[in-house]
């Protein structure tokens, strides 16, 4: 009889481990198999460009991977790392790392696991279970050596996925129009309606500065906007929650503008991320809302792969 082949994989699923918790531990990629927890013997990442990415195990391959608990920040494959976890070579949207990007808009969860006592790109203390995990965002920047490289903010799920059906979870400072309109808005990204994006979106009355057109979701007909963060919010951006770090968008628009399908240059001009086209200028109010442009240069730099030249 021969020897079941190291990469022998189980069929693809999204959601828990059947009988595991989080904080389990396990010695090594055969019980982590076993258990259903990851689907691969011999690889780190599980799932396909056109499915998704059910499983990540850890183990501490690359230089820039971040984990602080409940935020990880993960490099993509590929890049062909070196002894220090450094890449060599550009990373591409390709395979696992395009399932990656597919995670995150369609909220499929990933099953993370982490690696223990880390030495030499080996988990010497065995694994742990960490939970479900989604990713949140992603984005691509030049190293030091000038590799192009593609990053994701993999973020704990404490359960605010709400299936279809099932009162969403409601922040305390929505509007109204933010409560009824909840599931109008992209699954993993929450309304941010904080002091200073209610007043940039009030200096626009809710009408987007990029399209311009009014998204009317309500029987009144009042418009309906987002405010959206230029350089985001949280780890490993840290941008600030001012009026000058925000606009007034459409979900439309805001899906584009996180994701570099839109980009804004220094004299804020709107350009398409991926044929480099003029789209148009950004509707400011100047007298009103001051654009900071160092928060245009880093959402640039987070898609470093077509923002070169703007």
């Amino acid at each position: 009889m021969s020897t079941p082949s190291r990469r022998t994989s189980k069929k693809i699923y999204f959601g828990p481990p059947p009988g595991v918790t989080p904080g389990q531990r396990f010695k090594g990629h055969t019980e982590l198999h076993a258990a259903s927890v990851h689907r691969f013997r011999g690889q780190g990442i599980s799932g396909t460009e056109h499915e998704g990415v059910d499983s990540i195990v850890a183990s501490g391959g690359y230089a820039a991977d971040r984990d602080e608990g409940n935020v990880v920040i993960y490099t993509a494959m590929g890049g062909s790392p070196d002894d220090d976890g450094h890449i060599t070579e550009d990373q591409e949207l390709v395979g696992r790392n395009a399932g990656l990007v597919l995670n995150e808009r369609e909220g499929l969860p990933i099953r993370f696991v982490r690696g223990l006592n880390i030495r030499s790109g080996k988990a010497r203390g065995g694994y742990e279970y960490a939970g479900l995990y989604l990713v949140e965002e992603h984005w691509s920047c030049r190293t030091e050596r000038g590799h192009l490289m593609w990053q994701f903010r993999l973020v704990r799920d404490e359960g605010e996925v709400v299936p279809a059906g099932v009162a969403v979870e409601i922040d305390d400072d929505m509007t109204d129009l933010e409560r009824a309109t909840a599931r109008f808005v992209t699954a993993q990204r929450r309304v941010r309606n904080t002091r200073a994006s209610r007043k940039v979106k009030s200096i626009y009355g809710n009408i987007c500065q990029i399209c311009r057109i009014p998204v009317v979701v309500d029987g009144d007909g009042a418009p309906y906007s987002e405010g959206a963060h230029i350089q985001a919010l949280g780890e490993p951006h840290r941008g600030p929650d001012v009026t000058s770090n925000i606009l007034c968008l459409c979900p439309n628009c805001h899906v584009r503008f996180d994701n570099g399908a839109l980009l804004i240059t220094d004299d804020l001009k709107v350009v398409d991320g991926f044929t480099r086209e003029l789209i148009g200028s950004l509707n400011v109010r100047y007298n009103q809302h001051r654009i900071g442009v160092d928060f245009l240069r880093q959402h640039r730099s987070r898609w470093a792969d077509r923002s070169q030249g703007l």
